[in-house]
């Protein structure tokens, strides 16, 4: 703990609050790779940060590549929205990109922020290089009981959307201590206490009515996906339906849940790193598989 008594979180790369004209601000992290190498953009999953998600990868992708991360809307520090929607997120990747002065860039979505890579991809495809795709699929209804589950989401959020924000904030506040705040450290609880509620259930709805089946196929820069085997949010059958989906697409795979981006680290970036190789974002130099710190690792959870 700080001497202020907040959560220490892991050393980060420098972040500024840049303006994206006509949506409004966003906290921006970019870390510089060598000289001339390519731009890879880090899109957050669902509920999390970009901080959180990513944390780990900062330091080794910056070894071959510049690395650029904010927060979606709704999310952290992200633009604020009364109506969180895929497509103004994949629209925000492209603004900052132009806020950076970046032309063309990788895309490395994890989870919900596979699902916007993808649409960012298909918005401008003379922009993205390549996308690398994590723990994600072409869509995320699943089958079962997981179907009826996802169906409910839009009527929770439209039902959300009658009642006082503070009650909201304080159903939120208790799904992350009581639900997530088991698995996780202060510093993470504070970064998902960030989001707003409704963008969270929002964002659920999204996800349930997503499906690129029909044309991600279509998408002309390399692809890559790396699979999470026994991920529990991410079904492996859910994931088989994007590797289906593409036809020349690069797979690479180990078996951890749907938190080893931060929890195995060491497995998740031997994957991710033979994904970049495939899109066109090569090692120029021995990189490291070290993790950061787990910053969880000190801090009790309540």
């Amino acid at each position: 703990m700080s001497s202020s008594g907040a959560p220490i979180g892991p050393s980060l790369p420098p972040g500024e609050f840049i303006d994206l004209p006509g949506r409004g601000q966003a906290l921006v992290r970019r870390a510089e790779g060598p000289p001339d190498s390519p731009t890879v953009m880090l899109l957050h999953g669902w509920t999390v940060t970009a901080d959180l998600n990513w944390y780990p990868a900062f330091q080794p992708i910056s070894q071959r590549a510049t690395v650029v991360a904010f927060d979606h809307r709704g999310h952290g520090d992200g633009i604020p929205t009364r109506r969180f929607k895929f497509s103004d997120c994949a629209s925000d990747v492209l603004a900052v990109a132009d806020a950076l002065g970046i032309d063309r860039f990788v895309c490395v979505g994890y989870s919900m922020g596979g699902a916007i890579a993808q649409l960012a991809a298909r918005q401008a495809p003379e922009r993205i290089a390549g996308l690398v795709l994590g723990a994600t699929s072409t869509s995320f209804r699943g089958r079962g009981l997981r179907a009826i589950r996802f169906s409910l989401l839009p009527v929770v959020a439209a039902a959300a959307r009658l009642a006082p924000m503070k009650l909201r904030y304080w159903g939120w506040e208790q799904t992350v201590f009581n639900v997530i705040g088991t698995n996780i450290g202060r510093w993470a609880q504070t970064e998902v206490l960030k989001g707003d509620p409704q963008a969270m259930l929002d964002a659920g709805t999204e996800l349930f009515n997503f499906d690129s089946s029909d044309w991600i196929a279509e998408l002309p820069m390399p692809v890559a996906q790396i699979r999470t085997l026994g991920d529990n949010v991410v079904p492996d059958y859910l994931q088989q339906q994007l590797a289906d989906a593409v036809a020349d697409i690069s797979v690479y795979s180990y078996r951890g849940g749907h938190a080893s981006v931060v929890t195995d680290f060491d497995s998740f970036w031997d994957c991710l790193s033979k994904a970049l190789d495939s899109v066109g974002v090569p090692a120029t130099s021995e990189s490291g598989s070290a993790i950061a710190s787990d910053p969880s690792s000190s801090e009790s959870s309540r």
